[in-house]
């Protein structure tokens, strides 16, 4: 009878061992929770079972636990039965869009992006693979004037872009353009990358051109060529998206240094050397205006992006948890949506459940989250930032905090901006350089020699021009006699 009565302590003791575990877990998992910044329903959830543990009789327990058996074997049955997607389609917040895209639209007859848009319905990429030039060459012939006989294939393939180089010399002489804003998930990333790839390789070809032309002597035509390359970086630049700026810097970093060299060591007159400075445009360092307008893309874009994956919508507006997000995945980024097995159907509308629990209830919670979290990016935009000394803290980390997964979201564009930010200045003091150079090489036209010091033509360009925007020092400059040397802290303008 003592065994027995032993064997029912010991089992006791097991038990109170076991509950008391599970009471320390659970507390533990609530202040963590509550650290941690966990949804309201996942916190309400685990309060909800530390009370089953301690307050309730044993009778009320097991009620509860039988409650939260039927309800499991609910969620169950809703997992398994039928259920028709074919009207939901990825939410997105269409009225703002609308609004955007009417805040921004230019007429058709002042939009480039029309004449662009025409050409790129017939663009091969592959039109830039120059097999038949040497390695090395390619660098040669884009970066300075070459003569046809020294590369008669290069000479051929131009000549078969001529309508190309019409065309784009019409788009060219149309100064605004906007291309459509691409926030929808649904629609794949595709058209954007063909058009930025496009509007490159047309800024090479006319360069190409351009230094043969300049070459041969026909210096109009070879200086309007690298105005137009200029200009399409500028229709790049109007567009305000980070993704498209970088396209517009690689423009304008492959036409200034040819420009650069034909300024100074060509023979242009006083009125094409008016040409190259009437077309210099944003000298002033506006980072403030126009990052914050990037940023105002990436957090519609973010908030379109983050949507579509989480949220569904039908044509009546009702709004649900997405039944299954990779479709949205597959939409954006595949030409043709992959055919899913029953069982991943099955599985992902199960984690439907646990998105209820752990995310926003509705896209507008989720684009008040991202706001939120754009309002701190917001500082960089600020001219006094110190881009080596401030960071950007992420929220607490840890799966179930919704604020973290979001701000992981946008965090995979903000770790760019820093880069971005060098590469803008990098791009602002290069064109404030040939600003300079212009007015440097009229100076020696009218007194044939070159100025001692900056200051003998301060009084020709407009005073930012003299500022290296990286140092907010004035640019270097040294009279070798013959030839000089202009400089930033970061930027190498003349001599090459």
């Amino acid at each position: 009878m003592s065994e027995e009565k032993q064997e029912k302590k010991k089992t006791s003791k097991v038990k109170q061992i076991f509950r008391w575990t599970c009471l320390t877990l659970l507390a533990i998992l609530l202040i963590l929770s509550l650290v941690f910044k966990v949804p309201w329903k996942v916190i309400t959830l685990l309060a909800v079972i530390l009370a089953a543990f301690t307050i309730l009789n044993k009778l009320a327990r097991k009620w509860f636990w039988l409650s939260a058996g039927v309800v499991l074997i609910m969620f169950i049955i809703w997992i398994f039965l039928p259920e028709d997607n074919k009207d939901w389609r990825p939410y997105t917040f269409d009225e703002e869009i609308a609004l955007h895209e009417a805040k921004y639209a230019i007429p058709l007859e002042e939009n480039a992006a029309i004449i662009y848009n025409q050409l790129l319905q017939d663009y091969d990429p592959k039109i830039m693979e120059l097999k038949f030039l040497r390695p090395g060459i390619w660098k040669v012939v884009l970066s300075r004037p070459w003569i046809s006989g020294d590369y008669p294939e290069l000479a051929q393939w131009l000549h078969g872009h001529q309508n190309t180089i019409r065309i784009l010399s019409q788009a060219c002489r149309i100064k605004t353009c906007r291309f459509p804003s691409n926030f929808k998930l649904a629609v794949t990333d595709k058209l954007q990358i063909n058009r930025n790839t496009a509007l490159k390789s047309w800024a090479v070809i006319l360069l190409l051109s351009a230094n043969n032309d300049i070459a041969e002597g026909r210096l109009d035509q070879g200086l309007f060529k690298y105005l137009c390359a200029l200009q399409i970086a500028d229709h790049l630049y109007q567009q305000k998206r980070i993704t498209d700026f970088l396209i517009s810097f690689g423009i304008e970093g492959l036409t200034l240094p040819p420009i650069n060299s034909l300024v100074i060591e060509g023979q242009l007159n006083d009125e094409q050397l008016k040409i190259v400075s009437d077309n210099l445009k944003n000298l002033e360092n506006n980072w403030s205006s126009d990052f914050s307008q990037c940023l105002e893309y990436d957090k519609f874009f973010v908030k379109n992006t983050f949507s579509s994956l989480v949220y569904e919508t039908d044509a009546k507006g009702r709004v649900r948890f997405s039944r299954y997000p990779a479709a949205a995945i597959w939409e954006r980024f595949r030409l043709r949506k992959l055919k899913e097995t029953y069982w991943q159907r099955k599985s992902m509308k199960a984690y439907t459940i646990l998105t209820w629990f752990t995310l926003p209830a509705t896209p507008q919670k989720a684009a008040k989250i991202i706001e939120k979290i754009y309002e701190e990016y917001h500082a960089m935009a600020e001219p006094g930032y110190s881009w080596d000394k401030e960071k950007i803290a992420p929220p607490p980390s840890l799966e179930l905090n919704c604020q973290f997964l979001i701000w992981s979201l946008t965090n995979r564009t903000s770790r760019l901006y820093g880069g971005f930010h060098d590469i803008y200045l990098k791009r602002l003091a290069q064109r404030r350089g040939l600003r300079l150079i212009i007015a440097i090489k009229h100076y020696n036209i009218e007194n044939g020699s070159w100025p001692a010091s900056l200051d003998a033509i301060k009084s020709d360009v407009p005073a930012e021009a003299c500022i290296d925007p990286v140092s907010e020092k004035e640019f270097e400059y040294e009279n070798h006699g013959g030839t000089f040397s202009l400089y930033g802290e970061t930027t190498n303008i003349w001599p090459k």
